[in-house]
């Protein structure tokens, strides 16, 4: 195996266990372990854990800023919000990204660059809402008096939704995302 992938499995491991137990509770000897290499082997890719975790949340930086929503623009208004909905269950559900943002979740209080990147992620995610929702009031489909408070409202609670997935949270979760869909549709007349 060559060092990149042996560097990029490794990545890959404290993503997927990081994920499920938290980073700081990943030893290096479970690194190593999951990926069938010594404790020193470990220590070639990276000189310290400190640079492991570092090129971990770069390297799933550039998997999520490489994510773009990508859903038609065609159909009824609530026609375009669902199917955002499922791209961004697509996105936040298929691994290695899910493991990514589980982390960036459980983390964001604990790690200064988990805290960053959740912050730029949000901010991402505003963005897109406000291209969904300007596009919707711009054609007529949905009729928005004060646009930065539907993209507001429309941006937190799919964030909000979306979060439950990734800390298990899941009771009733396509019931709660319809019911929001259809109401913020019927809220700003659209069909």
């Amino acid at each position: 195996m060559n060092t990149t992938s042996t560097k990029q499995n490794l990545i890959l491991s404290l993503l997927e266990l990081g994920s499920k137990k938290g980073i700081d509770n990943v030893s290096i000897a479970m690194l190593a372990q999951s990926n069938s290499i010594s404790k020193a082997s470990v220590f070639h890719h990276f000189a310290n854990r400190e640079e492991m975790v570092a090129s971990l949340f770069a390297y799933c930086r550039k998997l999520a800023y490489a994510q773009q929503i990508t859903i038609a623009f065609t159909g009824s208004a609530s026609d375009v919000l669902f199917r955002a909905m499922d791209h961004y269950h697509d996105v936040y559900t298929t691994e290695p990204l899910s493991w990514f943002y589980s982390i960036i979740e459980a983390e964001k209080l604990i790690h200064a660059e988990a805290s960053s990147i959740a912050r730029t992620l949000s901010e991402m995610f505003d963005a897109q809402s406000r291209v969904l929702i300007e596009e919707l009031s711009e054609t007529g489909r949905l009729e928005v008096e004060d646009l930065d408070l539907a993209i507001e409202m429309f941006s937190a609670t799919v964030q909000n939704l979306l979060s439950k997935i990734l800390i298990g949270i899941e009771t009733d979760l396509p019931w709660r995302e319809e019911r929001f869909i259809n109401s913020f549709c019927a809220l700003y007349k659209g069909q």
